[in-house]
């Protein structure tokens, strides 16, 4: 498939516009626009200027790619308000033009809050003007190409548009645009921009196949004739209503499933396009590979956080970890991925390659991701039901600082060209330090929003009153998994084995470490499962292995603790100042305990909640509303 709408930096700027224009903002000297362009602040202050992704990300919060010189409006380097904020074309003129359509690129980052950008026509010389086009946040920040129908502009003498930012009056970042061109769209013309099934499904399962349909004519589509083909054709004539410049997703009729356990290439083409062909064929396929699983699996959502300790907004992602943690202990794995702190590791921290903080990346396919408990939630409901092509296991053994993990991955589907990997990540909870760099930083503090408590807390906060858990220790097989872990073949029934090797440094707690062991994607780049283990060292209780759960949490009155005992246990609550507030020693316990610890007396906001045994301890937080 052809890449849509992708306009090369060979567009040369023009001040005789006739019946469109084209303009790359590579030919004038930055900041300033090119002729007949005009930029405007409703606040007063900067708006759009010109210049190159250096410029762009000069605040250190927006990677924009490199893309030549473009238009940009960036709060963040002007840290400034943007809330009213235009980029106004020279005027056109259409007095014998009709279907005429803008293409352009652009990059729109609504990371850190704000709107998305939007476009406006004028055809009376800009004193009125209507939106035509709002823009929908792509979670990666990339550069996007754009088509957009200029509605009732036909034969009009006098047009303009502009785009609009408005940051919302938050702490966002900014819009680019580049490769503007106003030209006259073919009548019919439409293209496949994506191809949407589920890669993994169950025997028998009606998985529907849907496709991604971009108008980039100037007439409504009303029909189309797709087909897909997995060496069978399935031909449907679906009646639509796609208008020009919009993507419409069209689900097809005939339902994908099989009965057996297969692997299958699926081609997807549109043949005809209101009962006729468009103008353009060479954009009108598809392809997407579908696979069916001999028995059921389990998926685990993997958040990787962006934090640092100097970062003053970071303390939200550790609240919203805290609160998954405890929520989805089952099918939830969190690991902070700590920059430019004590609890760095360098290799982590490039793999990840997040930009903003804080930021995530979810199973690695959604990267460099806003953080927040409400983004947390809903990128796990997003993925938690996903099919995965394997189940992950690990055992661990190995005494003193010495640790083997057995990890293992059994395929439940074949696949034919398989580029997977196991790798492990070291976590630690309970991690504290005494020097400076230990202390965390806190824009919540003295602030209005409840945020665990941090709202509470100085700016920074001390080390001595800071524990840090979900901390990456260590990557085993580096960040892209262990090379030859798994076999580049794979039938239903496979079973992927490694063995990694780790020592336990002195200034860490085996009790409190687990081993997350990923199956990576290579192709993808994504975690397509996980499992968590405890490295706890063998005779040891270690009670998060078996099965802690501390709720309900936020709690209020009073909080639950569950988990099997076999001896004398002590309960004890401690706030960030290390002070205890509660406690209860309990003897010569066996099997499964519910203990009821109150907390009335409590203040609202964070607390660490231990439950300790010989050898053995296990610290949470605990969110008191």
């Amino acid at each position: 498939m052809k890449n849509l709408l992708l306009f090369g930096a060979m567009f040369i700027a023009t001040t005789s516009f006739g019946q469109g224009l084209t303009e790359n903002f590579d030919a004038v000297t930055a900041p300033g626009l090119p002729t007949g362009w005009t930029t405007s602040n409703a606040s007063g202050g900067d708006a759009f200027e010109t210049g190159t992704s250096a410029n762009a990300n000069a605040g250190g919060f927006w990677p924009v790619p490199a893309h030549g010189q473009f238009a940009m409006a960036n709060d963040d380097v002007c840290n400034c308000t943007m809330t009213t904020v235009y980029l106004t074309s020279p005027s056109m003129d259409f007095s014998t033009a009709t279907g005429m359509g803008l293409k352009y690129s652009c990059v729109d980052d609504g990371t850190y809050g704000g709107n998305p950008h939007s476009v406006e026509v004028s055809t009376d010389g800009g004193s009125t003007w209507n939106t035509i086009y709002t823009h929908t946040f792509n979670p990666n920040i990339v550069w996007e190409d754009v088509t957009v129908a200029l509605a009732n502009t036909d034969n009009q003498p006098d047009v303009r548009f502009r785009f609009k930012y408005d940051d919302g009056g938050s702490w966002a970042t900014g819009v680019a645009i580049d490769d503007v061109v106003v030209e006259a769209l073919p009548a019919v013309e439409v293209a496949v921009s994506g191809v949407n099934l589920v890669r993994y499904a169950a025997l028998n399962a009606n998985s529907v196949l849907s496709v991604d349909v971009t108008n980039l004519g100037a007439n409504t589509i009303t029909s189309l004739e797709i087909d897909w083909n997995d060496g069978m054709s399935h031909i449907q004539t679906i009646n639509t209503n796609i208008a020009p410049g919009a993507t419409t997703s069209v689900a097809h009729p005939d339902a994908v499933t099989y009965a057996a356990a297969v692997e299958r290439t699926i081609n997807v083409s549109i043949n005809a396009a209101n009962g006729g062909p468009d103008d353009d064929a060479s954009n009108n396929n598809g392809q997407t590979l579908h696979n069916t699983l001999s028995q059921a699996t389990n998926k685990a959502v993997v958040i990787e956080e962006g934090t640092g300790t100097w970062c003053g907004w970071c303390p939200r992602g550790a609240v919203a970890m805290d609160y998954m943690v405890s929520t989805y202990p089952n099918d939830f794995i969190g690991i902070a991925v700590h920059n430019g702190d004590p609890m760095t590791v360098t290799a982590y921290d490039n793999g990840a390659d997040i930009s903003g903080f804080p930021g995530c990346n979810v199973d690695r396919v959604l990267l460099d991701a806003s953080v927040s408990q409400s983004a947390f939630q809903q990128y796990y409901n997003d993925r938690v039901n996903l099919g995965v092509p394997a189940n992950i296991g690990a055992t661990v053994s190995g005494t003193g600082s010495s640790v083997t993990i057995d990890a293992s991955a059994t395929f439940y589907t074949p696949v034919s060209s398989a580029n997977f990997r196991l790798g492990v990540v070291i976590v630690e909870n309970g991690v504290t330090g005494t020097t400076s760099g230990y202390a965390q930083a806190n824009y919540y503090s003295g602030g209005t929003t409840a945020m665990g408590g941090y709202e509470s807390l100085p700016d920074p906060v001390p080390a001595a009153q800071m524990v840090y858990d979900h901390v990456g220790r260590a990557l085993l097989g580096g960040y892209s998994g262990q090379a030859g872990s798994v076999p580049a073949t794979i039938t239903d029934g496979t079973v992927a084995n490694y063995s990694f090797n780790y020592t336990v440094p002195s200034t860490s707690t085996r009790a409190n470490m687990k081993a997350v062991v990923m199956l990576l994607d290579l192709t993808t780049g994504e975690i397509v499962n996980a499992t968590e283990v405890s490295i706890a060292e063998a005779g040891i209780d270690n009670i998060d292995e078996i099965s802690l759960e501390v709720y309900p949490n936020p709690a209020s009155d009073i909080v639950n603790v569950s988990f099997e005992a076999e001896g004398d246990y002590t309960i004890t609550i401690t706030d960030l100042a290390g002070r205890e507030v509660a406690t209860q020693s309990l003897s010569n316990l066996t099997g499964s305990q519910k203990i009821a610890v109150p907390t009335n007396d409590l203040n609202s906001g964070n607390y660490i909640i231990s439950v300790a045994t010989a050898g053995a301890s296990y610290s949470q937080v605990l969110v008191i509303k």
